[in-house]
């Protein structure tokens, strides 16, 4: 009983440390790179140690030779699982798990040392993410470059109605670009008629 008292007063000491010099102890989202093909397997494990995880899929059906119509769970963004956890448990936790190869950093971001931040996804771009596959009755990708966008713009009609984004055309083909910060673009087929022009 006193080895646990002992460890917990530890633990506590150094969670307020980490406090005084700036590290959060709110449970944020991060990006953990794993091996590709190997995402749902990774979050589940993940999981199984008592944190919340996000793994984005896409339902696309797929034709197959013989003319038959399949649906296929397509996993959105290669290599990446969300995790729900502090930042001290992922620095003592999930960073030393043996198939977390690294977290995503901020490249739009310098720490004072020069170096790029870890980075924090927010619970709304969690939220628009989900929105977006669940609802969408095209197929979502998300684009981990930057993208040059058009008109800001806003969803009227169909089951996406209220999400902001921009257009961007494909050849002779309208997108709409959400913008998810550090994670970069969900893009998405839509007809022009569906959105209006957001007005500054």
């Amino acid at each position: 009983m006193g080895t646990q008292t002992s460890e917990t007063q530890s633990v506590a000491r150094a969670d307020a440390a980490c406090e005084a010099v700036g590290v959060p102890r709110r449970k944020q989202w991060y990006v953990a790179i794993v091996n590709n093909n190997t995402e749902r397997l990774c979050g589940a494990r993940i999981e199984s140690l008592g944190f919340a995880t996000y793994v984005p899929l896409s339902i696309d059906e797929r034709r197959t030779p013989d003319g038959r119509v399949k649906t296929v769970a397509r996993v959105v963004i290669p290599s990446v699982v969300f995790v729900r956890c502090t930042e001290l448990q992922r620095r003592r936790e999930v960073v030393t798990l043996p198939f977390v190869k690294r977290f995503m950093t901020d490249r739009a971001r310098l720490t004072p040392t020069g170096s790029h931040p870890v980075a924090v996804v927010t619970d709304r771009e969690i939220r628009t993410l989900r929105f977006l596959l669940y609802n969408s009755d095209a197929p979502v990708t998300v684009e981990q470059r930057p993208i040059r966008v058009g008109d800001r713009v806003r969803v009227v009609r169909g089951k996406l109605i209220g999400i902001e984004g921009n257009i961007v055309r494909s050849g002779g083909s309208a997108y709409l670009v959400v913008q998810l910060d550090v994670l970069g673009c969900a893009k998405i087929q839509i007809h022009p008629d569906d959105v209006e022009i957001v007005r500054g």
